[in-house]
């Protein structure tokens, strides 16, 4: 159940599930261990679960009103800053092929020059997005 919540929510790691909940990453382990949780804790940071999934395993796992509701999560704020990690790592290993292929030409340059603009966009939309929450 804990597993199929983080891949929801694309968790990549249990320490960034754990602090998704506001837990420690041992708190989590020992609920997986015990096969055990916190079920208003993980109603309260995941309202869209299905309370009768959640506490009996009924599915779906998410409440039918959520589904016909669901807000574009490709724009929200975590999966922005995913994005902006991602795009970091990437410019990162193309500047570095880069400098050590410069006769490989202007590939990796548009890549680069492609990658750059991409991060600086999605900067900006996730700069504009925290500024209109406040």
């Amino acid at each position: 159940m804990l597993d199929r919540i983080k891949d929801y929510y694309s968790f990549k790691t249990d320490v960034d599930f754990a602090k998704f909940l506001e837990i420690t990453p041992q708190v989590l382990s020992n609920w997986k261990g015990r096969n055990s949780f916190d079920a208003e804790l993980l109603f309260n940071k995941c309202p869209e679960l299905n309370p009768s999934w959640l506490l009996c395993g009924k599915e779906p796992m998410i409440g039918d009103d959520v589904q016909q509701l669901q807000v574009d999560e490709a724009k929200s704020p975590y999966n922005l800053r995913k994005k902006l990690t991602y795009l970091e790592e990437e410019l990162k290993v193309l500047t570095q092929a880069d400098k050590i292929m410069s006769e490989s030409g202007s590939q990796i340059k548009k890549a680069i020059k492609f990658l750059t603009e991409q991060h600086q966009l999605t900067e900006k939309e996730l700069l504009s997005m925290l500024k209109g929450k406040k």
